[in-house]
């Protein structure tokens, strides 16, 4: 059975995401569909483009991912239709699939041909009347190609990158908060040798290192390798987002 995952900014309150559920099944009653989250921060495309990266590939070959954080909806932003990996993806074009269109094999289009919507089409909801129709459509067999000219420069995010600023110091920075609170960086463990010092605004540091959640003593921030590949900033049965005053973006130091 054809899959389409869910990934939005819409919240679990209103009809946002069971509306473009109706519209999809309607179209093909034996779609499996899958929540990826609909908690995204709200208008966060760089929460988003993460949370998307590390789902993307834990489903089947063929799976097609809906992602809808589209701050820009009704305004001049191109909607976008992709294959990378195996898999397939819809979103508007405002950095969502940043990570995803770092792969070699990423093929992009975009998404004109109005015959596919639902109409009318709302300037507030497209959603619902162009990405949901669209999806469906792909899992009934439509070629990515039908739906559109190719897309050439696909809208990227600046996503930071460790960076070496002067002998023996590393620029580095937050990459997402998960639910907990953990923060993930952007360094990988092979970046950050166990006698590094991360240092944090205001000159807080960090030097402890751990393999679980649980070995952490009371209120101690310590880094851990992460299920994501990166390293963690996190605190033991507490949020470290909250104890250290950081979020996606904040940068942080490491020295060797």
């Amino acid at each position: 059975m054809p899959i389409i995952t869910l990934l939005t900014d819409f919240g679990l309150r209103d009809h946002f995401a069971g509306a473009m559920k109706g519209v999809m099944l309607d179209l093909n009653p034996e779609l499996t569909l899958v929540d990826i989250t609909h908690l995204i921060p709200r208008h966060d495309i760089f929460t988003g483009a993460f949370t998307l990266e590390q789902a993307w590939s834990c489903f089947p070959a063929g799976t097609v991912h809906l992602a809808v954080v589209d701050p820009g909806v009704g305004t001049g932003r191109r909607a976008v239709a992709a294959s990378a990996g195996g898999h397939f993806f819809i979103a508007p074009d405002n950095g969502l699939l940043t990570y995803v269109a770092g792969r070699e094999d990423f093929a992009a289009f975009e998404i004109t041909a109005e015959h596919y919507f639902r109409k009318p089409v709302s300037s507030t909801f497209h959603g619902r009347d162009i990405f949901a129709p669209i999806a469906a459509w792909i899992t009934r067999g439509i070629p990515l190609h039908q739906l559109g000219p190719s897309l050439r420069d696909p809208v990227r995010l600046n996503v930071p990158v460790p960076k070496k600023v002067k002998e023996g110091l590393i620029q580095a920075a937050v990459l997402a908060v998960d639910q907990f609170g953990n923060l993930v960086t952007n360094l990988r463990p092979a970046d950050v040798p166990r006698t590094a010092r991360v240092i944090l605004s205001g000159q807080r540091e960090i030097k402890s290192f751990r393999s679980t959640y649980e070995e952490g003593a009371p209120g101690e921030a310590f880094l851990i390798a992460g299920s994501t590949g990166f390293l963690e900033i996190a605190v033991k049965n507490g949020s470290a987002a909250s104890l250290l005053g950081l979020k996606p973006g904040s940068p942080i130091g490491v020295v060797l």
